[in-house]
């Protein structure tokens, strides 16, 4: 069955590799030649350079219709000097979307800072941001100096061409208390005359209210970025496939279609769908797959169909 043999042959790539190649080798016989290993095995049978699914982790960017949406509302809050509530499921993508803003921000010049809230006291918070600001922060700097760093940096760049800075902050539901209390205060020294920083929050749909009322308040927009329809989802399956040297398709139509409809369109599960189907259908032989091959892949991924 194909949910056995995905099982099969998914269970090696869980053990822990080599760090170097000196250990590896020290590792293996002479004699011995390594094992090929169940990646290579994939890759070879369906004509693929690399694993078009990073293995069922998060999607590489794609820029659908939702997704080029999200980007130019986020362009429009920078340029404004505005700030902003990215929200999306868990598995849509809000952190990729985040980290696509800021790299096309950073090839464009921009000052851009990103970074994940979970966990993070107020002095990691703003020590992060003066240095992703190349602010120099030192290592015995406490927060109250840091916080000065960032607001006399403020107070230097202004509004003009050099003062396109934005913060960008993903798990924004997970901050403490302390840490948005020096986000509203970053929210209220920035917003003077001269406006300099943009901030954007990103939280799943739940945890935008553990935010509390008074930073969502002081937000201006709501972004909110939706699970992949069929035919996106279907051009992100193709672009994919095409970016590993895939030359021909691989999953049929009524495999398209199943893959959408248990995956809610989700994109993490997405990923994870299709890596698997192909571990699968490679392990049996198949040249193409199918919907009832997803649906394997599905039972062996053991999810239910409700979107996290």
């Amino acid at each position: 069955m194909l949910a056995q043999a995905v099982r099969r042959i998914a269970a090696p790539t869980q053990v822990r590799l080599p760090l170097a190649p000196m250990e590896h080798d020290s590792i293996l016989s002479a004699a011995e030649p390594p094992l090929k290993r169940p990646a290579t095995m994939y890759h070879a049978h369906w004509g693929l350079s690399h694993s078009p699914f990073a293995g069922g982790a998060a999607p590489q960017f794609f820029a659908g219709e939702g997704q080029t949406e999200a980007l130019a509302r986020l362009r429009f809050v920078a340029e404004q000097r505005r700030h902003a509530l990215l929200v999306a499921g868990r598995g849509v993508g809000k952190t990729t979307l985040l980290r696509q803003f800021a790299e096309n921000r950073r090839y464009d010049g921009l000052q851009t800072a990103v970074m994940s809230l979970a966990g993070l006291s107020p002095r990691e918070f703003l020590w992060q941001a003066a240095a992703q600001f190349s602010l120099g922060p030192k290592s015995s700097d406490d927060a109250i100096q840091l916080f000065r760093r960032l607001t006399d940096h403020g107070a230097a760049i202004g509004w003009g061409a050099g003062g396109a800075t934005a913060l960008l902050l993903d798990d924004a539901d997970q901050a403490g208390a302390d840490v948005r209390q020096q986000l509203l205060r970053l929210v209220s020294l920035a917003g003077g005359a001269t406006p300099w920083l943009t901030i954007v929050l990103a939280a799943t749909p739940s945890g935008a209210r553990r935010i509390g009322d008074e930073l969502l308040d002081a937000l201006d927009l709501r972004i909110e970025l939706e699970p992949w329809t069929e035919p996106e989802m279907i051009g992100y399956i193709q672009h994919a496939l095409l970016e590993a040297g895939a030359e021909q398709p691989i999953f049929d139509d009524e495999a398209l279609g199943a893959m959408h409809a248990l995956s809610d369109g989700v994109p993490r599960k997405i990923n994870r769908l299709a890596d698997h189907a192909l571990l699968g259908a490679a392990a049996e032989g198949h040249d193409s797959i199918d919907a009832a091959m997803i649906e394997a892949a599905h039972d062996a991924l053991n999810w239910t169909t409700t979107a996290g």
